[in-house]
């Protein structure tokens, strides 16, 4: 899976991977609670992750920037799990409330750079990333899906009060671990002139990286607007809390399988088809929580939306590791990060607020499904075909200036 690498490279690659899926288990499906825990009212509360989302978009190009020019893969990474340790350590005092919620921001912005700069770090050492990838993803859903469920019974048990410091015990592993990865020697851009860093160049490197990132953005504003509505939903039909629990938790192992299929798939039809093929099955289960009326069989439909959500993730990123060359792979996964699960989250829930609100959840559900569906179709004309080999790699020194006027 893995290039021939020391047997210390491969074990930190894969703790890397079970560590960020075990410590965001730890906190962020239980963050909105926890700030009601400590006093916090639902507008509060909205304006806090509002800020937290807008702050995830701007801090996530800012990582991808630090990892491929500055301060490198690793480094980046540590830095950023030193600081979500702290910002949630402090969570956990007793402070004023405008401080906690500071904490929280904090915590999302730093939290950020987990995913993008794994996956960079992933591209760099993995010998088929077509085939390598969801096999090494595995490992975060599987690690994210055994931490919540457990978690999730010790909260009932003891409260929250827990919750900040068991996310700041994994993140400093997480950051202690990071010494047994080392990059190689060749890893880092050296931007000499103009503005925009490396998040320019890419999109100077790759003309066609603006319809993929629409195309995700699409595809993500969906996801992420009904997910954000579908826990109402369950409450609303007489779930208790555990089962968001359950719901979260079997999801992710239903990824399971699926990221191990979706690689294979992903060499067989190419990572358009894996991308079209799971943004349609994923429309089916959007749509289904349009007329689905029991938390039963909505969680059920988690064994559907689960592989789907896989395929997405690995098609995704794959597509990124082959647009752009290794040297700009992290200011890439950041850019994807961003548009996914940054700027396309504060549309979709923004609108879907309203929509959930005055015309009721059916109409949200369908209207995201809609999305989804024009999304895959979007998909099969900017994705990359099957045999689609990465660009020649820049040479070390890169004058941003070519890129178009400052």
């Amino acid at each position: 899976m893995l290039r021939a690498l020391p047997s210390r490279l491969v074990r930190g690659v894969q703790l890397l991977f079970l560590l960020i899926g075990a410590a965001v288990a730890t906190i962020a499906p239980y963050v909105s609670v926890m700030l009601r825990e400590r006093g916090f009212e639902p507008a509060a509360i909205g304006l806090v992750t509002a800020i937290s989302a807008l702050g995830f978009t701007f801090a996530v190009p800012i990582w991808g920037h630090l990892a491929d020019v500055t301060l490198g893969r690793s480094r980046a990474l540590q830095l950023a799990a030193i600081g979500a340790a702290a910002a949630m350590a402090a969570f956990g005092l007793p402070l004023p409330g405008i401080l906690l919620g500071t904490m929280i921001v904090l915590y999302n912005v730093f939290q950020s750079a987990f995913v993008p700069i794994a996956d960079a770090i992933a591209m760099t050492f993995l010998r088929d990333p077509a085939r390598g990838y969801g096999r090494l993803r595995v490992l975060t859903s599987f690690s994210y899906a055994i931490v919540v469920i457990a978690v999730g019974f010790l909260y009932d048990a003891t409260g929250f009060v827990l919750a900040p410091f068991l996310w700041a015990a994994g993140t400093l592993l997480l950051a202690a671990g990071l010494v047994l990865i080392r990059e190689p020697r060749h890893g880092r851009l050296v931007i000499r002139h103009g503005r925009g860093g490396s998040a320019r160049m890419a999109l100077a490197v790759q003309p066609r990286l603006p319809g993929v990132l629409l195309t995700l953005a699409l595809t993500f504003a969906a996801i992420m607007g009904s997910y954000t509505f579908l826990g109402l939903r369950l409450v609303e039909l007489g779930g208790a809390p555990s089962s968001l629990g359950l719901s979260g938790g079997l999801g992710a192992l239903a990824e399971i399988p699926g990221l191990v299929v979706a690689s294979r798939i992903a060499h067989r039809i190419g990572l358009r088809g894996l991308f079209v093929g799971s943004a349609f099955v994923y429309s089916v289960a959007i749509l289904s929580w349009a007329f689905v009326g029991s938390p039963e069989l909505i969680i059920l439909s988690r064994f559907l939306s689960g592989p789907a959500f896989a395929g997405l993730a690995v098609s995704s990123v794959l597509t990124i590791s082959v647009l752009l060359p290794l040297r700009l792979q992290a200011t890439g996964q950041a850019l994807y990060q961003t548009i996914a699960f940054g700027v396309a989250a504060m549309l979709a829930n923004a609108v879907g607020g309203v929509i959930y609100e005055e015309l009721g959840p059916p109409m949200l559900f369908g209207v995201m499904a809609a999305a989804s569906f024009a999304a895959a179709g979007l998909g099969w004309f900017v994705l990359p075909r099957a045999g689609e080999e990465r660009p020649a790699e820049l040479d070390e020194h890169v004058e941003v200036q070519a890129a178009g006027p400052t």
